[in-house]
């Protein structure tokens, strides 16, 4: 069922990204032949075009309003084709250890800004977790394990200001570990004391796939805070017939399917323009 979410999920991703770019276009302009707008531009100055614009010729008014329209489309797209290399940390979880978590790690990432559009990312972290669920017989102890993550971002407010994001993002994530089931109590009616024992030693690995909707906002100079909201689901993983992990190094508690993030990010500008950004853009 989880799967099944989070297809559905990405399709709404993909969907939304579709109906904003046809929001977007702009329906052709015809030739205008009425004569009676026509009027002398023997003595008017032209706008800046690099090349006469077929059928306009001799339409100034036309004319003069696609160059404001295109000269304003011009500054609305104008983003660096490469803005940089953003760092983040994930602090979400250190704060929530704070207010009594008893699992979780901390994550760096680092994203490239193409166009203020997509956002590639690779995010590395570790977790661990020691945990006694309430009502139960033993007490879960997951050792510190690495976990990673590729994918990228979307920015549904690629034609504003850079400093503030809503990212639509897809990532998939992979973690190899180990952990204990401690103090498991065993009642016994025959010995008549409970009887503990543990568990040591088990290893699992699981591959999950994740969905995000974040929020972005720079605070100053290159500094900026993002919040995120992630439904994932387990694709595949390993079991084990002693017990099975109820905590994984980046994903969080197994049965969980929605989860969170909180990160501080900085970001490392390109010095100069590249060969693209340097071209004229004029039409």
């Amino acid at each position: 069922m989880r799967k099944i979410v989070f297809i559905l999920l990405l399709s709404m991703l993909f969907s939304t990204h579709l109906a904003m770019a046809q929001t977007r276009r702009v329906n052709p302009v015809k030739e205008n032949y009425n004569t009676i707008l026509r009027t002398d531009i023997k003595n008017q100055k032209k706008p800046p075009f690099t090349k006469e614009w077929p059928g306009l010729k001799n339409d100034t008014i036309i004319r003069d309003t696609l160059f404001i329209a295109v000269d304003t489309t011009k500054k609305l797209f104008d983003h660096p084709k490469f803005g940089g290399i953003i760092i983040g940390a994930n602090i979400w979880d250190p704060i929530m250890r704070v207010f009594g978590q008893s699992y979780g790690g901390i994550a760096l990432s680092a994203e490239m800004s193409i166009w203020n559009r997509f956002f590639p990312q690779v995010e590395a972290g570790v977790g661990l977790a020691s945990h006694t669920p309430e009502g139960m017989n033993f007490t879960y102890k997951g050792h510190l394990a690495p976990y990673f993550k590729v994918g990228a971002r979307y920015n549904f407010l690629h034609n504003n200001n850079a400093d503030y994001q809503v990212l639509g993002g897809v990532n998939f994530g992979f973690s190899s570990f180990k952990y204990d089931i401690n103090n498991i109590t065993i009642n016994s009616d025959y010995w008549g004391d409970p009887i503990t024992t543990s568990i040591t030693g088990l290893r699992s690995h699981a591959l999950w796939g994740e969905v995000s909707l974040s929020l972005r906002v720079k605070i100053v100079k290159n500094l900026s805070m993002g919040w995120s909201a992630i439904f994932h689901t387990i694709l595949a993983d390993k079991k084990n017939a002693q017990g099975n992990a109820w905590y994984i190094p980046g994903y969080g508690v197994y049965d969980n399917s929605f989860t969170g993030a909180f990160s501080v990010y900085y970001t490392i500008p390109f010095k100069g323009k590249s060969k693209d950004d340097k071209k004229d853009t004029n039409l």
